[in-house]
């Protein structure tokens, strides 16, 4: 397997609340990670650093080939991160003005200088790829939760990226679309050989799309493993009450 991101001594705090506390990770190529810990422990935070969308104080990071240290990181380095991955939010974030098919090509005409036919032909195949062309010219206000974020998963895919962060992608979605939802991205998984990291709340959809676990407590890693492995013999106190 092929290492996409490295992470080392990921510190970062907001006033004199340290909330995340020296955090260690790799991860490699078609990996499905899932992380787990109570609210306020830095679970999404670890995320947004990641993308920086928050700034840590210090640490490294790597994916690929850009390595960044956060204690003196460019804007040009910050580009460069970015453009190596994408991050899936609970929230859906889409143009409500747009249809689908606009939702996905604004990025590529205004961000990736693609024309008006580029971008509509790559959004086309993104959209077969989530399940979604008969949708294509119908707006977000016309599209059930899961289709929703069916649509910001195609967006975030137009630009083929490594490694995607979800933070919550199946929250506020019942049982029947949360099933189809991880069908989706087990096959997205399979099929593009990407990494994922997720951050979840709920054990049945981190035993179900992922095969390794993190769990976060008070700002650290306390346990780390195989999915199943973790939860079904959990060492750390905290696992074994989460379990």
């Amino acid at each position: 397997m092929s290492r996409i991101l490295t992470a080392e001594h990921i510190k970062k705090s907001f006033g004199k609340n340290t909330i995340l506390k020296d955090i260690n990770l790799t991860v490699e190529k078609g990996d499905v990670i899932s992380i787990l810990g109570p609210s306020g422990t830095g679970k999404t935070t670890l995320l947004r650093c990641f993308n920086y969308l928050e700034k840590p104080e210090a640490g490294r990071l790597s994916i690929d080939d850009v390595s960044v240290d956060f204690s003196h990181i460019s804007k040009t380095e910050v580009q460069k991160l970015r453009r190596k991955s994408t991050m899936v939010f609970q929230q859906f974030n889409l143009f409500r003005n747009k249809n689908v098919l606009e939702n996905i090509t604004e990025g590529l005409i205004y961000g990736y200088g693609k024309t008006k036919k580029e971008a509509e032909e790559i959004a086309m195949e993104e959209l077969s790829r989530v399940r979604m062309t008969d949708y294509a010219h119908m707006y977000p206000s016309e599209l059930s939760g899961g289709m929703q974020q069916r649509l910001q998963i195609a967006r975030n895919l137009v630009t083929s990226p490594r490694l995607v962060y979800m933070d919550e992608p199946t929250g506020g979605l019942d049982v029947s679309v949360q099933a189809r939802l991880l069908d989706l991205l087990r096959s997205l998984v399979r099929t593009m050989g990407l990494a994922v990291i997720l951050v979840t709340h709920d054990l049945a959809v981190a035993r179900l799309l992922s095969h390794r676990l993190i769990v976060m407590h008070q700002g650290h890693m306390v346990e780390t493993g195989l999915t199943d492995q973790v939860l079904d013999d959990p060492q750390h106190p905290y696992t074994q009450l989460l379990v």
